[in-house]
Order: structure tokens, then sequence, then C-alpha cells
């Protein structure tokens, strides 16, 4: 009786021993990784500083700087703006229409349509 009791108390303490050695690696892998976040949280704040970013939007983007920009006048919105000055569009020239009898045979139109009408223009005739 007394060897099973000293055997189940050598038992209880490798299992404690065991438990303190995985303790001790989680908290070693722990402060690692704290440590890892602590330095992404210092490069984050270096990539917000307000010089960087203007200097990656004029440098890498393009942009300008306000103080070249042109400030257009305000205009406001419940006061109606004069209507434009507006001049009419110059007439367009006269269609040119060939002659009747240029290019087709005297009789050649049939059914109401003519030589004006290969043009693009239409033309009604009546036939009696």
């Amino acid at each position: 009786m007394v060897v099973v009791a000293l055997l189940a108390v050598v038992v209880g303490q490798a299992f404690l021993a065991n438990g303190q050695v995985k303790l001790a690696s989680l908290q070693h892998d722990l402060s690692v990784e704290q440590s890892a976040h602590r330095q992404a949280e210092l490069a984050v704040a270096k990539l917000e500083t307000p010089t960087r970013i203007v200097a990656d939007a004029t440098t890498q983007l393009g942009m300008v700087d306000d103080a070249n920009v042109i400030e257009l006048p305000y205009v406001s919105l419940s006061v109606p703006l004069p209507p434009p000055k507006v001049s009419p569009a110059p007439a367009p020239p006269p269609p040119t229409t060939p002659s009747a009898g240029a290019g087709a045979p005297a009789g050649s139109a049939t059914s109401g349509s003519s030589s004006a009408a290969s043009a693009g223009t239409t033309t009604a005739t009546t036939t009696p």
C-alpha cells in the first residue's frame, strides 16, 4: 500500500513538471509574439506620420501641394446666373443634287425611284 501511494505521488509530480514545462514554453512564445506585435505597431505608427504621407503623395502619386493650386471663385447656388450668350450655328451649305439626265438613261427610273435615290435622297414620282 505504501508503494502504491509513493508511486501515485511520483506520477503526480511528473504530470506537474510536464505542465510547468509546457507553461514555460507558452510564456516564451507569448513574449516573442508580443515583441513582434510591438514592432508591427511601431512600423504602422511610422507609416501614419503626416510628413511621410505627404512625401509619398507628391513623389509617388504625382499630387501637388495646395499652395500651387488655383482656387476657383465661389458661386452661390441661390442666385440664378444670367443666361449664356449663344450665337446660332452657321447655316449648312445647300445640298448638291445631280441633274435628272446625268448618268442615267432616259426611262430607267422604275416604280418611283430615280438616280437621286442612289445618292441618298428620296424623291416621289407619280406615273399616270
